[in-house]
């Protein structure tokens, strides 16, 4: 039963779409010719309207011949671009000279052919150009410049084809239909869509026209002639109208085209009227389809608001940020740095203002990327207060410019009211100049913050890869500073100190060398400030005392007059509870009497903790060992603290005297800072002493010994003990 209404209904369905298309095909013929007629108009009339704007803007620039003054001429033409449709404007002079409203490099060949047709006719238009900048088509429309009825160059300008597309669509045929311009050769020059053919004729080779009378060649022949036409064809696909419509500009003619399929269209419209009943089945099935789909593009989106986009801010996450750099990278041709940034000290803002309102910092910080980020560049909230930016990069200057104009505004913006917040800003920022993994940029553009935020000012700081091959060679001592302690590869120097009077041999420092066999000899320098960071100072110093408390051991052994040795000792020492326990349980492993252990603690150590400097000092005596001063006079010094802490013996850093010689007032606070350490009952200890004239004017000053190349430099354990032979004072 439902079969056999169908076909009925679709009996009657075909009949009267029939029909209804015989009648609208008539009028059909008519409305395109009246909406061609129309398109042809306005096309005429906007092209003589932006020749008049141009042709009005040529006496301006024709008032300031001989354009002396190139920008003010510039800033003119840049002006009349922005407030007409133009793309951009240009002023071609007789002898060749090029002005123009925007930077861009020019063919020699476009100018010389739009300077020559435009004095050649007084005019000049074409469509079939390549913008000489991008290489997209434009329309170049160009009038002459005179003064005194001489030609003095031409005035040209640039235009998108869009601004003359919207006239070539057959809106009143619900858009379907179009008109084209082309040449009466039938090259084509204009369309509302982009033609893929070479030639309109060309296109109708084989088409089989509705009047049997009309063919190609009789059509070519009228166009030459100027005429109007509607014709009918049928060509591989679809049948068409087509109106021939001649224009008032270059012998150039506007065809507009409807497909038939129009018509049947409107007649399918009208017969959906007529089964309404049948449509309101179909329209609930698809509404029902269309919620489906709808719920299901709700949730898509839900699942990628939760996969992609920041909940506190609303911008990109770093997951996002994954995705869619390859695609923004590619984009910007490789011209791109990789940033990133952060707020110094933002636990400080939550911490006094509450985490409402470093939330709301955050929030700004992300509308002002938002508002300093180009399309086709990214950016994201990484996590907490860190973002990670990829920017268009041109040159080194003009981004540093982009980045500081950047970090004045977050400062201005991001200040929460009612609150004295200032906020600020580092940038770490890798420049993208070869082809690796985005992890890996974000690696480098993060070590460049870390460098940044030790800046006081300006903290920009750009990657180096010699802050990379640094922190691989720190890696590198960190991966192997286990082993070589457990191998043995650490092994201890002795540097004797030298009585000034007599230069015999009161004592000695212990020092640490590391052979690495890859490398050899590691500097101090190299190793101990990374043993610091990492708290491995802790064990390597320990082990340098042990090998000391060995040494005095054997010495003692051998029946060798053994002499002092001082060791120096960290820093994270003095917070460390164990740190005197250990020493006992070193030094009287191998019996060693504790006077014969110097303990040295730099200047920086002691004053950076004065009252738990005291504390270890104050046990260190109680337990027998001496305490000595090292580097003193390196950092800020006080001989009043020095009054209240109980050193034994205080050593001169060597930076102190350096300089000394033919500089009296150096002379002077030597000799003064000397005279009051002794005056406390401290004993002097000169370090790096190199020279005779060092000598002699440290044992004037009265310094008590010497420690430095010119009596010495270190010693490995088996030649200080051969020294110590001959040089250590007798037993008493």
């Amino acid at each position: 039963m439902f079969m056999a209404a169908a076909l009925v209904i679709g009996a009657g369905v075909a009949l009267y779409w029939q029909q209804v298309s015989h009648i609208l095909e008539r009028d059909v013929k008519t409305h395109v010719a009246a909406a061609g007629e129309e398109a042809a108009s306005d096309f005429n009339r906007l092209i003589q309207t932006d020749q008049k704007v141009l042709e009005s803007i040529a006496i301006t620039v024709e008032d300031t011949y001989p354009w002396a003054n190139r920008t003010r001429l510039t800033e003119f033409l840049k002006r009349q671009t922005q407030h007409n449709y133009f793309k951009l404007l240009g002023v071609i002079t007789e002898d060749g000279k090029v002005f123009l409203s925007a930077p861009a490099q020019l063919d020699p060949a476009f100018v010389a052919d739009v300077k020559a047709s435009t004095l050649e006719e007084g005019h000049y238009l074409s469509v079939r150009q390549a913008d000489p900048v991008d290489g997209e088509d434009v329309l170049v429309q160009s009038v002459a410049l005179m003064k005194d009825d001489k030609p003095v160059g031409a005035l040209f300008a640039l235009q998108m084809p869009e601004r003359y597309r919207p006239l070539l669509a057959l809106s009143a045929m619900g858009n379907r239909g179009y008109s084209m311009v082309v040449q009466r050769s039938g090259v084509p020059v204009l369309g509302y869509y982009k033609t893929s053919f070479s030639n309109v004729f060309g296109l109708l080779s084989h088409a089989t026209f509705d009047d049997k009378d009309m063919t190609l060649d009789k059509l070519r022949t009228a166009v030459q002639e100027g005429k109007h036409l509607l014709v009918g064809y049928k060509g591989s696909s679809e049948h068409r109208f087509l109106h021939f419509i001649p224009l008032k500009i270059n012998d150039w003619y506007l065809i507009s085209a409807l497909p038939t399929t129009y018509v049947a269209q409107q007649a399918q419209h009208l017969t959906w009227l007529s089964i309404l009943l049948v449509g309101s089945v179909f329209f609930i099935f698809f509404g029902l389809i269309f919620y489906i789909l709808h719920m299901r593009a709700y949730s898509n989106r839900q699942l990628f608001t939760t996969a992609f986009v920041d909940q506190l801010t609303g911008v990109d996450n770093f997951n996002r940020m994954c995705e869619q750099f390859p695609e923004k990278l590619a984009g910007l041709n490789g011209q791109a740095a990789l940033v990133v940034f952060d707020i110094n000290k933002f636990k400080v803002i939550n911490d006094l203002h509450g985490y409402e309102r470093g939330n709301q910092v955050l929030q700004r910080v992300a509308r002002v990327l938002r508002e300093n980020i180009t399309p086709q560049e990214c950016f994201c909230r990484s996590t907490a207060d860190n973002f990670i930016l990829l920017l268009k990069y041109t040159d080194r200057k003009s981004f540093l410019a982009r980045i500081k104009a950047l970090a004045t505004q977050l400062r201005r913006d991001c200040t929460v009211e009612d609150s004295c917040l200032m906020i600020d800003v580092a940038f770490g920022v890798y420049e993208v100049k070869e082809n690796i993994p985005f992890y890996i940029m974000l690696d480098r553009a993060h070590l460049a913050l870390e460098n940044a935020k030790k800046m006081s000012f300006d903290k920009c700081q750009f990657y180096d890869e010699a802050d990379r091959k640094r922190i691989v060679a720190e890696k590198q001592i960190e991966n192997t500073m286990e082993a070589a302690l457990d191998h043995g590869d650490f092994t201890v120097y002795l540097q004797p100190k030298c009585d000034f009077t007599t230069g015999q041999m009161r004592g000695a420092e212990a020092l640490v060398r590391w052979n690495r066999l890859s490398e050899g000899i590691v500097r101090p320098d190299d190793f101990i400030p990374i043993f610091e960071k990492n708290g491995f100072i802790l064990r390597l110093d320990m082990f340098i005392l042990e090998s000391v408390a060995r040494l005095l051991a054997a010495w003692k052994v051998k029946g060798l007059t053994a002499v002092p040795v001082a060791v120096n000792f960290s820093r994270l020492h003095l917070n460390d509870s164990r740190y005197i326990p250990q020493m006992l349980r070193l030094v009287d492993k191998y019996n060693v009497p504790h006077e014969m252990i110097e303990v040295e603690l730099t200047e920086s150590v002691i004053f950076n903790n004065l009252t738990r400097a005291q504390d270890v000092i104050n046990s260190l005596h109680r337990q027998g060992f001496s305490v000595a001063m090292d580097d003193f006079g390196s950092g800020y010094s006080s001989l009043n603290v020095l009054k209240s802490l109980q050193f034994d013996s205080i050593k001169l850093d060597k930076e102190f005297l350096a300089g000394f010689e033919g500089n009296p007032h150096a002379d002077k606070v030597i000799e003064g800072a000397v005279a009051m350490i002794k005056s406390l009952g401290i004993q002097v200890v000169a370090e790096g002493v190199e020279t005779r004239e060092q000598a002699d004017f440290l044992r004037q000053t009265g310094c008590d010994l010497a420690q430095g190349y010119f009596f010495s430099r270190p010693l490995p354990a088996d030649q200080f003990e051969a020294l110590l032979k001959t040089s250590a004072p007798p037993q008493a």
